[in-house]
């Protein structure tokens, strides 16, 4: 599976001090999370901290672009904080919050980021456990090559996460949020921060413990010089390769 990658923009916790491998499982209670002037005051205030980092990152990517595009979320846990915390309130028969519930469901973030954009296009939400990020890009590409769609803003957005989640983790923990535009591969000379880039999957199980998402992994082997890059997770082995 072949496309073209553009725009990619990545935050996550920490990141104006720190490395991704440092802040990988940092203490959060006093991140600075992304401030976002393009959305109204009134609306911002209602946002949590997950919706916050993917519409950053959602907004930087299209910064210039016209034209309405299809949207791919991804996220393997959605707004879990807001989801436990809705859960904890059921628990104890408190009432529950409309604007939090709205806010909580898998396709809230990509449908806010719409209306504000406008965007009248098409969205999908995926969620695959340790694959979402990889399975939202092969959703990507079914789409770009059914010919629905000739460009798709791709966003990733995932967590830390809750305390009392803690003990089911599979993976290391870091709130991140990734987005960027994909389409079919490009035959003109690619810009700076541009790239063709094929990728390939295979059945595997395994057991790993403690690994960094493949979004993470994703991102950091795309802005290196690095040609190719194995995403192991417990299902799949994730080829991909840079195309010079």
């Amino acid at each position: 599976m072949d496309v073209n990658i553009r725009h990619l923009s990545v935050w996550h916790a920490h990141c104006d001090e720190l490395s991704i491998e440092q802040a990988v499982n940092s203490d959060e209670t006093q991140v600075n999370w992304p401030k976002l002037a393009f959305v109204p005051a009134m609306q911002r205030r209602r946002l949590s901290p997950f919706a916050k980092m993917a519409l950053k990152v959602a907004n930087e990517s299209i910064d210039g672009i016209e034209n309405d595009l299809p949207i791919v979320f991804s996220s393997r846990h959605g707004d879990l904080p807001k989801t436990s915390t809705l859960l904890a309130d059921l628990a104890d028969k408190s009432a529950i919050s409309p604007t939090a519930f709205g806010l909580s469901v898998h396709n809230a973030i990509p449908s806010l980021f719409s209306i504000l954009t406008n965007n009248k296009q098409a969205i999908n939400a995926i969620s695959a456990g340790q694959d979402s990020f990889m399975m939202a890009l092969v959703d990507t590409y079914a789409r770009l090559k059914s010919g629905l769609a000739d460009e798709v803003l791709f966003i990733h957005a995932d967590q830390k996460l809750p305390e009392t989640y803690l003990g089911f983790q599979d993976e290391q923990q870091l709130s991140h949020a990734l987005s960027m535009l994909v389409s079919l591969p490009s035959s003109k000379v690619l810009v700076e921060g541009e790239q063709n880039i094929s990728f390939s999957f295979e059945q595997f199980s395994k057991n790993l413990i403690d690994n960094i998402p493949s979004s993470l992994l994703f991102s950091h082997w795309f802005n290196s010089a690095q040609q190719q890059v194995l995403l192991a997770t417990n299902n799949y082995n994730w080829s991909l390769e840079k195309h010079v």
